[in-house]
């Protein structure tokens, strides 16, 4: 089978991009891992959150060749990341955190926060993950499970998934699927076909009466002869 995807991120309205893409491919030892950061509005430094995170938790990968993708690989990345955080930060900093990382026919995705995971099978969406999100009193909605300066709550939760020929993994942060978007974020994924990346059809819908950022990496799994494409923001790679 062979892996593509493709990503983007974009500012929208807002002042600057505090969302962060961080991919590693490493070929030789048939393992990729994505990551998408989206840091916390409402505290200082969310673009530095974001993509130390981001970057400390690939280069974990790249630093542990050999050490094979499990649950524990995941944790141990995350509480090196988060010692990492607590080093950088000179002031109060968040944000959540999706991942996938890809072994032969074996994805791992794990999250905190509310960036958000999805997995699609024959036009279904077989898993979503959970926002950790609560609700004060007064009705507001804070994220209850993140990297944030000082504090223990970042341990993700993490699912294990055989991949199949034809499957679709979405990571996104909120601003894609916030403010009413959802149904028809749904829509895309589960009309979208193994020929035809569903990608440009779901930047142009996020990007509609947006308030926040907005980022995504789409990941498809295909055939060994499907055609590559052009594309600055795509990439393939193959495994067994």
């Amino acid at each position: 089978m062979k892996i593509h995807y493709e990503t983007f991120s974009e500012c929208g309205p807002r002042r600057k991009n505090e969302d962060y893409i961080a991919v590693r491919e490493l070929p030789e030892h048939e393992r990729l891992v994505f990551v998408l950061c989206d840091g916390m509005g409402g505290h200082d430094s969310g673009e530095v959150a974001s993509k130390l995170v981001a970057e400390h938790i690939c280069n974990y990968w790249v630093k542990n060749p050999k050490r094979p993708d499990s649950e524990k690989k995941i944790l141990d990345a995350c509480k090196e990341t988060m010692i990492a955080f607590n080093n950088k930060s000179r002031v109060e900093m968040g944000t959540t955190m999706a991942l996938v990382a890809i072994e032969g026919n074996k994805a791992l995705l794990a999250h905190c926060g509310d960036s958000r995971i999805y997995f699609v099978r024959n036009h279904n969406i077989i898993y979503q993950s959970t926002d950790h999100v609560a609700l004060t009193p007064e009705g507001w909605p804070i994220i209850t499970r993140a990297f944030f300066t000082g504090r223990n709550h970042f341990t993700p939760d993490i699912k294990e998934m055989q991949l199949e020929i034809g499957d679709i993994i979405l990571l996104c942060s909120d601003g894609v699927y916030g403010n009413g978007k959802w149904s028809n974020l749904r829509d895309i994924l589960t009309n979208a076909a193994i020929s035809a990346s569903p990608l440009t059809d779901i930047e142009r819908m996020a990007s509609e009466k947006t308030y926040d950022n907005y980022s995504a990496i789409l990941i498809r799994v295909c055939e060994d002869e499907t055609e590559n494409k052009t594309d600055s923001t795509y990439s393939d790679c193959t495994v067994s």
